[in-house]
């Protein structure tokens, strides 16, 4: 069964992931990445997952714009929504869903989940460190437990077991 898996990613962390994911989808799975394809044959596909990252509560414009563009395409497959994201709770994972693509496409999808999160701060600009500083307060969560941050350090809350949890509920499809 073919798997199309588009990514969209500012940092690289999903870009990371994406292969990751695909090997642990069951079925011959293309990656491409959201930002660069302009045309897509459907007719190819039996599944199809976006995995995006989250930004201040919302995914990039083109990811968006991909979702408008093929919805009737989307609807007519098995499909899920993966985030790279630092929020474990599911009504905020969804919420960013309902954020970025129709209220009919989420309620399709049959799975929407959150990998974790990963901030890279020696690729964001200086006015990136500052929102982000003013958004956490320089504090996250891994594990359910409270991190202080420095806002100079790396912090990852991405974890293989979430993504094959993701993976192994598009397998069950």
């Amino acid at each position: 069964m073919s798997i199309l898996l588009g990514y969209a990613s500012k940092y690289g962390a999903t870009e990371q992931y994406a292969p990751v994911l695909a090997n642990m989808l069951e079925g011959e799975v293309e990656i491409v990445n959201l930002k660069e394809i302009k045309e897509v044959d459907f007719s190819k596909y039996k599944k199809v997952v976006l995995f995006s990252a989250v930004y201040a509560g919302d995914v990039p414009k083109y990811v968006k714009k991909f979702g408008k563009k093929y919805q009737q395409e989307l609807l007519e497959r098995h499909f899920g929504i993966c985030f790279c994201c630092m929020t474990e709770i599911y009504n905020q994972i969804k919420g960013y869903a309902l954020n970025s693509f129709s209220r009919e496409l989420v309620n399709h999808a049959a799975c929407i989940a959150s990998i974790g999160g990963y901030f890279q701060y020696e690729k964001m600009t200086a006015m990136e460190r500052k929102l982000l500083k003013v958004a956490t307060k320089n504090q996250a969560y891994r594990k359910g437990e409270l991190i202080q941050l420095d806002g100079k350090t790396n912090f990852c809350t991405i974890e293989e077991y979430k993504i094959q949890a993701f993976a192994n509920k598009m397998n069950e499809i």
